[in-house]
């Protein structure tokens, strides 16, 4: 007898398309917490996945629904809280209620027949799977830990603006590159430099979302409501691969997400709690990007790889 008081795990977090299902365990810390005479239930459901409790031990679990539009809108590294509600009853009829939170981060994609270098040459990103050796800039071959994918409908991108990729048609970024038209979703960032990074940013080389360079000459966001498939690549570290050709980031993995992994995958990486790093500097002003686009619409290539570490990573596979 007496009344229950929740305590225990009341928070949790997801990155979108991990797959992974977020558990935790709520228990009746209350004066007569010995008793074994609590039922558990949900009962506020959650609104971007699945919550189920086990009505007995008060174990829960989490789902998220990697097709809800809000989910598929989240941009890289962008987050959200989905909450439900958990009731606990005892015997007595005495009652409380706790609200569990859960973090979702939202993540880079390419869009499916994206060209990507592997070891066997260049292969449609869809195609990869954990253990392929891929091609990055710093790291020469390097093995794909993880690949996600997620199916955007026509009706989803008509109805949130935020899905549709953002398309960089062949030889935009000059040079030649990318060698194709390149599609990413917004927030994915591709590598800019020469002088005009140098200029902008304070650094040869940078990586800017694609979303920061439409209007350019040959960048636009696609104006279809065409269904896409979005996918993403995890390595150990942040990586630069080529993409159709030109250099583009890997997944940016938040410490949180990387709780959330499976173990094998969990334990090749960095340890849990520290920062990843990222593979160039992020530039984060927004007045040194349109300095960056004043300069290059003013004829500068968005990509000089004169002397650069990129360049010679791109001769060793010509």
């Amino acid at each position: 007898m007496g009344a229950p008081t929740i305590g225990g795990d009341t928070s949790g977090a997801v990155t979108e398309d991990s797959g992974a299902i977020v558990t935790g365990d709520l228990d009746d810390i209350g004066l007569f917490s010995v008793n074994t005479d609590d039922t558990w239930t949900i009962s506020g459901a959650a609104s971007y996945g699945t919550a189920t409790i086990d009505p007995e031990t008060g174990e829960w679990a989490y789902d998220l629904d990697d097709s809800n539009p809000a989910v598929q809108a989240l941009d890289d590294g962008e987050t959200m809280d989905d909450v439900f509600t958990v009731l606990l009853v005892d015997d007595d009829g005495g009652t409380d209620t706790q609200d569990v939170t859960i973090s979702i981060t939202g993540v880079v994609c390419f869009v499916a027949g994206t060209l990507i270098d592997t070891a066997l040459g260049p292969r449609p990103v869809e195609t990869l799977a954990p253990g392929d050796l891929i091609q990055t800039m710093d790291n020469g071959l390097q093995p794909l830990c993880w690949r996600g994918a997620v199916d955007i409908t026509a009706q989803d991108m008509a109805m949130n603006g935020k899905l549709h990729p953002v398309r960089i048609a062949a030889g935009a970024l000059g040079h030649g590159l990318p060698r194709a038209d390149l599609r990413l979703s917004r927030q994915h960032r591709v590598l800019v430099s020469g002088a005009a990074a140098q200029h902008a940013f304070g650094a040869p080389e940078v990586l800017v979302p694609a979303i920061k360079l439409a209007g350019l000459p040959g960048i636009a966001v696609e104006a279809a409501d065409s269904a896409v498939r979005y996918l993403h690549l995890l390595f150990e570290r942040h990586e630069i691969v080529l993409a159709n050709g030109a250099p583009a980031e890997s997944l940016l993995a938040a410490p949180q997400a990387m709780a959330l992994m499976p173990s094998a995958l969990r334990n090749t990486m960095p340890p849990a709690g520290r920062e990843p790093v990222p593979a160039r500097p992020l530039p984060a002003n927004g007045r040194a990007v349109r300095d960056f686009r004043t300069r290059v619409a003013a004829a500068a290539p968005l990509l000089d790889p004169s002397g650069l570490t990129w360049a010679e990573a791109a001769m060793r596979r010509a």
